[in-house]
């Protein structure tokens, strides 16, 4: 029986590093392995829920408590005596649990990359020596994101897979989903989703939506998720009398579905390593919008666009915004999914494919 502690550096809530956790549990072969789960806060309903359902230890240590999560961590490693310690995060930062579980005597070390730049660079230049030494296996969910964090060193690429099949178009969920949001027929829906953090730059997506509102009145735009900056980009949309055209949906398990209600989907990150919901939405046959920050591999069917997010830029995701939507319109949505979802299974971004990798990874560095 291989034991393996999975600990997410971000809080389970639904954001993309723990939407990959859970693609990977729910689709892998267990037998054999037992999976337990390490939290940084407490996690959000619905990953508590997806946690109880499976009858799964979720061990919840409070990082802004930074010695008592050391050693909580410490003391687990010893007490459930793991094989392998597998870390996701976005930086050299991830040290401080990979230094945990050496201390707590685990042999085998996973770092998973999940980025391309960190929020946080004064303290990941200082722990990368410390992060190079103490990491066994290198993961990352693209070349961009392990070259970034492991520079000269080797790693594995482990794609973001997804669920393809919940992707497949059904006009039925496109009107109902649509009809909940109150957006008519003929109306624009642009869609993004993403926590309400620096880095997705929702202040420059509600620029560029406003200059779209004063060319196409009826436009609404869709905004899932939550997060620490969302009560300010609330007030700018009523400074800007946004309201009635901005719909803050929150968080939903339903994140599939309200893609098919989308029109045209934008990504203004300010920095991505390959973003779950990129793949989502290509899978969902969007047309697609994303910042130059982004990596060029997230574009899987060679059809996104890539645009700087300087101020003077705004103009230009304007454009591209209805020449795309226009150009959509006399296309049949469920083929261009079709086609999208069969090029996204080829180059390997099908979860089933993925979580075979990722377990024999497990198995491998238990038998060296």
């Amino acid at each position: 029986m291989i034991k393996i502690l999975v600990i997410n550096t971000v809080r389970f809530k639904l954001n993309g590093i723990s939407a990959v956790i859970k693609n990977y549990y729910q689709a892998m072969d267990k037998e054999n392995m037992k999976m337990d789960f390490l939290a940084i806060d407490d996690p959000s309903d619905e990953y508590r829920a997806f946690f109880e359902k499976n009858h799964l230890n979720c061990f919840v240590f409070h990082k802004k408590n930074i010695a008592s999560y050391f050693s909580g961590i410490i003391r687990l490693c010893r007490q459930e005596k793991y094989d392998i310690v597998h870390v996701h995060g976005n930086s050299a930062n991830m040290a401080i649990e990979l230094l945990a579980a050496a201390l707590g005597r685990v042999k085998h070390r996973i770092a998973h990359s999940h980025n391309t730049a960190t929020l946080h660079p004064l303290t990941h230049r200082i722990l990368s020596p410390l992060f190079s030494a103490l990491c066994t296996t290198r993961l990352a969910c693209g070349e961009d994101a392990g070259k970034w964090l492991y520079r000269n060193k080797t790693f594995t690429t482990l794609k973001n897979g997804i669920d393809v099949s919940k992707f497949k178009i059904v006009p039925d969920i496109r009107t109902e989903y649509r009809k909940r949001l109150q957006i008519g027929k003929d109306d624009i829906l642009i869609g993004h989703v993403g926590n309400f953090i620096e880095q997705k730059n929702h202040t420059y997506l509600i620029d560029i939506f406003n200059e779209i509102h004063q060319h196409e009145p009826n436009a609404k735009l869709l905004l899932i998720s939550d997060g620490m900056l969302l009560n300010d980009i609330k007030e700018k949309v009523r400074q800007l009398h946004l309201d009635d055209f901005v719909i803050f949906l929150g968080k939903t398990m339903e994140v599939e579905k309200y893609l098919q209600a989308m029109d045209v989907f934008l990504l203004p990150s300010l920095h991505e390593g390959l973003p779950l919901v990129l793949v989502e939405a290509q899978a969902s046959g969007l047309p697609c919008i994303v910042s130059e920050t982004v990596s060029k591999e997230a574009d899987l069917i060679g059809r996104c666009k890539y645009l700087p997010i300087g101020k003077a830029d705004i103009k230009k995701w304007v454009k591209e915004v209805f020449d795309l939507y226009h150009e959509n319109v006399v296309c049949n949505r469920r083929e261009i999914s079709e086609f999208n979802q069969n090029i996204i299974r080829d180059k390997g971004y099908d979860i089933a494919q993925n979580v075979n990798i990722l377990r024999k990874i497990y198995i491998d560095v238990c038998e060296e």
